[in-house]
């Protein structure tokens, strides 16, 4: 399963993306908790915000679009884990 968090947006306008590609054991130990505890069919309105991040999901089949505010709980445990699977550090 790919797993996929751009990030665009901000002052500069610059886009970020993160992937990584798991499969197997992988899969099951350590990523398929953290995408199911996302919820996913029940993603509030978003409000335009000027000079803010949005970032964009994708696990798989499932795909959200969501402004930085409401990057927590899950989603922000889903996307600190893309981004060290990926190499970098969460901010």
């Amino acid at each position: 399963m790919k797993i996929c968090v751009k990030r665009t947006g901000g002052f500069a306008g610059l886009t970020t993306q993160w992937a990584v590609e798991v499969g197997g054991d992988e899969l099951e130990k350590d990523w398929l908790d953290a995408i199911e505890a996302c919820p996913w069919e029940s993603i509030p309105d978003q409000q335009n915000q000027p000079d803010r991040y949005m970032y964009d999901i994708r696990a798989g089949e499932h795909r959200v679009t969501l402004p930085e505010g409401q990057v927590t709980g899950p989603w922000l445990s889903l996307v600190d884990m893309t981004r060290r699977a990926a190499g970098q550090q969460p901010e």
